[in-house]
């Protein structure tokens, strides 16, 4: 992605430079908005032994939309959320790390996908490990149809 641009651009990249080019390409902001989903809240509940059960507030193209599944983990319930919606997800690989030290820290959330057939990697940053994990899936799916 960073080579691309300086392919097309010519010359050198600097640190904000490439951390926007990464914004662009991942994380959809407010200033810019991209893609079809856009993860708006969650609930979870789980009892030992027993699969996730999640609800998730999505827009869909600007509609709000609450879609509810189970899985063995948040991140397996969403795909499975998502697929019975239309979507055909996997997760291939998964990493996540503190963004910084201390409790409040941010958690970043990389995942690989096949989404549809192709493969995507979607990011997600956010305080809650489960929501970034959940925003990096988003990430994905949105990567994919764009």
């Amino acid at each position: 992605m960073i080579q691309s641009h300086t392919e097309d651009q010519g010359g050198e990249v600097f640190p904000d430079q490439m951390w926007k080019i990464f914004v662009d390409e991942y994380l959809p902001s407010e200033d810019n908005r991209w893609g079809r989903f856009r993860f708006t809240s969650l609930n979870q509940s789980s009892t030992a032994g027993k699969d996730v059960e999640l609800s998730v507030d999505l827009l869909d193209n600007q509609k709000q939309i609450t879609l509810k599944g189970s899985g063995n983990g948040p991140i397996s319930a969403f795909c499975n959320v998502m697929q019975s919606y239309g979507v055909d997800i996997q997760v291939a690989d998964y990493y996540e790390h503190a963004m910084s030290a201390g409790g409040d820290a941010s958690a970043a959330a990389y995942l690989e996908c096949s989404v549809n057939g192709g493969t995507y990697w979607g990011v997600g940053i956010d305080p809650s490990t489960t929501t970034a994990s959940l925003k990096a899936v988003i990430s994905a799916v949105n990567r994919a149809l764009r």
